[in-house]
């Protein structure tokens, strides 16, 4: 077993097999407690901070482009049923859409502050909702003719979809980068 001799064994305990002292009630040594590097979390890296920052941007040209769609909303609906050879006499516009987009831009938000704290189901789901943002940002610029047929504020849209649209592609980069990976797993 072991000699008096053993350096591993402290003060003349019995020991367990592999040389371990043996503990109260059988059980072998505590881990050893944490230094402090282990025990503080890790910084956050510069690329989460700019893929928020480029989510907040998104979040904010969504709500602006949604308070413009309130003011074109009759004038694309006018010009979408012209576009089909329809009559667009009495056009009754709806903004149930606008004003759930806008729902949805509050919960986003919230999930952005999320994945700024390192919470990685956050960023999985922003990578989700920023992939269904892309689709629906590539669909609109399929009306760009009619955006750009309604004057000013159509041209506005239309720049805005393309800004949401690179400002969504960068963030979802940020949050894959090498760092931030490292960020999120220690989080």
């Amino acid at each position: 077993m072991t000699t008096p001799n053993d350096p591993y064994n402290q003060g003349g305990q019995p020991q367990q097999p592999g040389g371990y002292p043996q503990q109260p009630g059988g059980y072998p040594p505590s881990a050893p407690p944490l230094n402090e590097s282990e025990l503080r979390a890790p910084a956050r890296p510069k690329s989460v901070d700019t893929a928020y920052m480029l989510w907040l941007v998104a979040a904010g040209i969504g709500i602006i482009s949604n308070l413009i769609s309130f003011l074109t909303a009759e004038e694309i609906a006018r010009e979408t049923l012209e576009a089909a050879g329809l009559p667009a006499t009495s056009v009754e516009p709806s903004y149930g859409g606008t004003v759930f987009s806008l729902i949805l831009t509050v919960v986003w938000i919230l999930v952005v502050m999320q994945m700024r704290k390192g919470a990685n189901w956050a960023r999985i789901l922003l990578t989700v909702l920023g992939g269904l943002a892309v689709i629906g940002n590539l669909l609109s610029l399929l009306l760009i003719g009619i955006l750009f047929s309604i004057g000013f504020l159509g041209v506005l849209q239309a720049l805005f979809v393309v800004v949401s649209l690179v400002a969504i592609i960068g963030a979802i980069v940020f949050m894959f980068k090498s760092d931030s990976n490292y960020y999120f797993k220690a989080s």
